[in-house]
């Protein structure tokens, strides 16, 4: 009964985001669909009872399940995505990745994204051209940012920096057409295609606690740098394949998540879970603590605390100093968090 329901729930959702139709004849095709379900429901728990029923007993059924393959054919095997289209202002360059031995270069046509936020409409668009050496790679960080309605569920990104003093972001991200909203049910049904965002922390990191102000947690990673450096290569390389071969975003196949592991299993090691506790972002951290992942010996309790600055970032400057005062603040919460002792 479950898989019925969720079966005919599916194929009435795809045919509403991807059917080829104006808004209000999809809706009125999914709905179709979701009755047929519901009426042929009767009759395909009957079939397995009498599985030799005659066709009259059996044709409900038969038409639903015939809907849903027909519908799978065409969502899985016809809609592609589609690079050429008007893209969300702080989402529209893909980053061009050239590597050659230690150094990477994210240029070409600008595409270090650098935006100046005021407000979460008020913003001044800007992008430069950057080259990182890899060998001077020296710190990571993990950035989670959950959803304040629902905790188990965030946005994880990577964050690293560099002896000479630079410092980038890597966000994986939905890519949305200008004026389209992100949200979670839409984002099961192929309506972003997948991006990563190379971008200054002052930007991408402050957006979300100066701007947005939504909790953010900058845990700094516990590796060796050749691990670091193998993450940071392995993740410019994924870029650069997205912006000759686009993929669709998915909130749970094909997420922040999702690619984030992939970078890490790539590299061996300890091998990651598969369980709810990653499936639901928001409890990343706390896997990623679990697994020792997170550079503290600060009690899990502590740490979240101890490594949250969006309080701080609405009463900071985001300025081309960010990360060094970003850095010097977690710093202070630390030995703060140590001297107070654990959290009870």
């Amino acid at each position: 009964m479950v898989a019925w329901c969720g079966l005919g729930l599916w194929t009435a959702l795809a045919v509403y985001f991807k059917a080829p139709l104006s808004s209000w004849l999809s809706a009125a095709l999914a709905l179709t669909i979701l009755l047929w379900y519901v009426t042929a429901c009767r009759e395909s728990v009957r079939l397995w009872k009498l599985p030799r029923a005659t066709w009259p007993a059996k044709r409900l059924t038969v038409l639903a399940l015939a809907t849903t393959a027909a519908v799978a054919v065409g969502y899985f095997g016809f809609v592609r995505p589609d690079a050429n289209q008007e893209w969300s202002p702080e989402q529209a360059r893909m980053p061009i990745v050239t590597i050659e031995g230690d150094l990477v270069s994210v240029s070409n046509v600008r595409n270090v994204r650098n935006f100046t936020w005021r407000t979460a409409t008020d913003f001044t668009p800007g992008f430069y051209d950057r080259v990182y050496d890899v060998s001077k790679l020296d710190s990571m960080y993990y950035v989670v940012v959950p959803m304040p309605a629902f905790d188990g569920v965030a946005h994880g990104f990577v964050s690293f920096g560099f002896a000479d003093g630079q410092h980038v972001a890597v966000s994986v991200e939905g890519r949305r057409r200008r004026g389209q909203a992100y949200k979670l049910i839409p984002s099961l049904f192929r309506q972003y295609q997948l991006i990563y965002i190379v971008s200054d922390e002052r930007d991408v990191v402050g957006l979300r606690g100066a701007i947005w102000k939504k909790p953010v947690y900058f845990y700094p990673a516990r590796t060796t740098n050749e691990r670091k450096r193998a993450i940071f290569l392995d993740m410019m390389r994924r870029a650069h394949e997205l912006e000759e071969h686009p993929e669709f975003y998915n909130l749970l196949t094909n997420n922040c998540m999702n690619n984030i592991k992939a970078h890490l299993r790539r590299l061996g090691g300890r091998p990651l879970p598969h369980d709810l506790s990653v499936l639901l972002t928001g409890m990343s951290d706390r896997v990623a603590y679990d697994f020792g992942y997170l550079d503290t010996d600060l009690p899990f309790a502590a740490a979240r605390q101890a490594f949250r600055i969006d309080r701080w970032m609405q009463h900071t400057p985001l300025d081309a100093d960010f990360s060094q005062r970003l850095r010097a603040q977690v710093a202070k919460q630390v030995d703060e968090a140590k001297a107070t002792g654990p959290a009870k």
